[in-house]
């Protein structure tokens, strides 16, 4: 499983774009790749339907309900891409 950003785009704008579509889908199918990825990088993704209690910033998880990957900025969740 690789994740493969884009090098160039016309914007930066459209370079978080291009990385956060990157993103979604290496995690699409992320429960079923998470135990190869935690052996593999050691970097465990939690999965499940339902924010984690007591975030801390920067913490993340992958929404199952969405399909998205979400962390906490210290004040609310917030989608890694819409």
């Amino acid at each position: 499983m690789m994740l493969r950003l884009p090098i160039a785009a016309t914007s930066v704008a459209d370079w978080m774009r291009r990385a956060a579509m990157a993103v979604n889908n290496l995690m699409t199918n992320v429960e079923q790749q998470s135990s190869q990825m935690e052996s593999r990088y050691h970097c465990p993704i939690p999965v499940s339907d339902n924010a984690p209690d007591n975030p801390e910033k920067g913490q993340w998880f992958f929404n199952k309900t969405s399909q998205k990957a979400m962390m906490w900025d210290g004040t609310q969740w917030q989608n890694l891409w819409e």
